[in-house]
């Protein structure tokens, strides 16, 4: 499910006056750079709650790395993925239950629709200038890491040169040595579309023509209703790759001694795939503080690359991904980075057309 601000039109009223009666919570905090001071009040408070949008066992091993960092503060993780996450953190707020200290939801269009209505609390993290406008809603909201598409095969199945096809051009997926041999999957998510954007943007129309979507689909490819399921049966050889995943798939999977390796086709579809923010009811407001603050660090954008295999947004982060210094890695050479306008009046469409053309 994608949210847009039209689908909110009949609570809005409500949520303004929601927005507006919240306790001013954390008017009283530190100043964001003054961490041994938020420390000790965060400490005072012990714990906070976190409701990820991540997969359970990743996000619960950032979360032991900034308590392991932050002794005295318990994360508790609770996984809660896209536009259901904010339809419970609404819900939740609308009946005075404040659970939620962190937010972290895999939907633009959620997160703007929280900014937009004043649910979520202003913070300027210390590092916020370290990050392209791109990854910043005001001082609200903040995407700490990007999900670059990828095309992961099996390297038992795709050899070298069958690689480096996929690797130079979306469209060499038409060649006919694929028909037949690659996975796709009638889900939908953010990470599930993004290629879509690339492929329907009017000004690529010479490159990828009116119907591209539908000769891939020609190509047969075998379908799965699940995401990740698609990759787990290329691991398991019965495809021989897929179209497309993400990397952060791919590497933890690799990492537990799957046959996987991947590409970045030119250009690669990249967007800021979860975005952060503090509840505005944070039942812990300098846990939250802290937690915000260290996600924006470079300690949080270490233990994005080791703990979630994901790609961190902070400037002049070095890539300490094992996989990173392996020969047949080769970073992306040119990024696209999607429209999000384009995104919110078109992907519902888009999708739709995209599941008709591979599942005919």
């Amino acid at each position: 499910m994608i949210t847009t601000r039209r689908t909110r039109s009949v609570a809005g009223i409500v949520l303004v006056m929601l927005a507006m009666s919240f306790p001013a919570y954390g008017q009283d905090m530190p100043a964001p750079e003054d961490e041994s001071a938020l420390y000790e009040l965060a400490k005072t408070e012990g714990s906070l709650v976190w409701y990820s949008g991540g997969a359970l066992d990743t996000t619960k091993a950032m979360a032991a790395a900034f308590e392991e960092q932050y002794p005295g503060i318990r994360v508790e993780v609770l996984r809660l993925t896209g536009a259901s996450q904010y339809q419970r953190y609404m819900e939740e707020t609308a009946a005075g239950q404040n659970i939620a200290d962190i937010l972290w939801i895999g939907d633009y269009p959620s997160m703007l629709a929280l900014v937009d209505d004043d649910m979520v609390a202003e913070w300027t993290i210390p590092n916020a200038d370290q990050f392209d406008d791109r990854y910043k809603m005001g001082n609200q909201a903040y995407a700490f890491n990007r999900v670059d598409s990828v095309i992961v095969y099996n390297e038992t199945l795709v050899d070298d040169e069958e690689a480096a096809l996929l690797r130079d051009d979306w469209r060499n997926i038409l060649d006919p040595r694929f028909s037949g041999r690659f996975a796709a999957t009638t889900a939908k998510c953010g990470a599930c579309y993004v290629a879509l954007n690339l492929f329907t943007d009017p000004d690529k129309v010479d490159i990828y023509p009116a119907d591209f979507i539908e000769q891939v689909g020609a190509q047969n490819p075998a379908i799965y209703s699940d995401f990740i399921a698609m990759v787990d049966r290329v691991v398991a050889g019965e495809n021989d790759f897929a179209y497309w995943s993400f990397e952060s798939i791919a590497a933890t999977r690799r990492s537990q001694g799957a046959p996987v390796r991947w590409v970045y086709p030119n250009p690669t579809p990249s967007f800021p795939s979860t975005w952060m923010a503090i509840s505005g009811t944070a039942p812990h407001p300098a846990a939250a503080r802290l937690f915000l603050n260290w996600m924006g660090s470079e300690a949080g954008a270490n233990s994005i690359q080791i703990d979630y295999f994901g790609t961190p947004t902070l400037n002049n982060v070095e890539n300490v991904r094992a996989f990173a210094a392996e020969d047949w890695y080769q970073a992306p050479e040119e990024l696209y980075n999607v429209d999000f306008d384009r995104w919110i009046e078109s992907y519902d469409t888009e999708m739709d057309r995209w599941i008709a053309a591979i599942s005919r």
